[in-house]
């Protein structure tokens, strides 16, 4: 921990590397699980789960979480999704502006989906989640995009705090 510390880390190191495959395998866990958990597979399964599509769109915000931490600490990372087939090619490297882009319409589209803010039992994602994961976004989106959107940064915070969320005082 002494490299962090002393802002001395670099590929090679344990917690680098363990951050980094952390990070691809939620995604890889995350795609399977909507893989498996479409509406088709579930038909010709005879699966009725009524919160499926609840369920589905929490695992697309925690992909979506595992995407923003890939970009926020590493950047330009390869990218796949549950489109792909598993193990049938080597993933292209995405950039930043394209990553971003993602990870702005998958929180923006799950959101009819989620479970309303402060509805969800505890350390489940809803709605707030979504909305404090897009207004990070959009506060680093100069760094990311070179494109400042700090207006959509403080709308989505406000969403937040509407919700019922504080911060803490001390």
């Amino acid at each position: 921990v002494k490299d962090f510390h002393n802002h001395s880390w670099t590929s090679s190191d344990v917690f680098i590397a363990a951050m980094y495959y952390r990070i691809f395998y939620q995604i890889s866990s995350c795609n399977e699980f909507i893989r498996e958990s479409s509406d088709a597979k579930l038909s010709e399964r005879g699966i009725t789960v009524p919160e499926v599509k609840a369920f589905r769109a929490e695992v697309r915000f925690l992909r979506a979480l595992s995407y923003y931490h890939a970009l926020d600490l590493f950047g330009n990372v390869p990218f796949v999704t549950d489109l792909d087939n598993v193990g049938a090619f080597l993933p292209k490297q995405s950039n930043k502006a394209d990553l971003f882009k993602y990870i702005e319409s998958e929180l923006l589209a799950i959101d009819g989906d989620l479970v309303a803010a402060r509805a969800n039992e505890y350390a489940r994602a809803d709605k707030a989640a979504a909305w404090m994961l897009l207004a990070k976004l959009y506060l680093n989106a100069e760094v990311y995009i070179s494109t400042p959107k700090y207006t959509e940064a403080a709308t989505y915070a406000k969403k937040v705090l509407d919700a019922g969320y504080t911060l803490e005082p001390s």
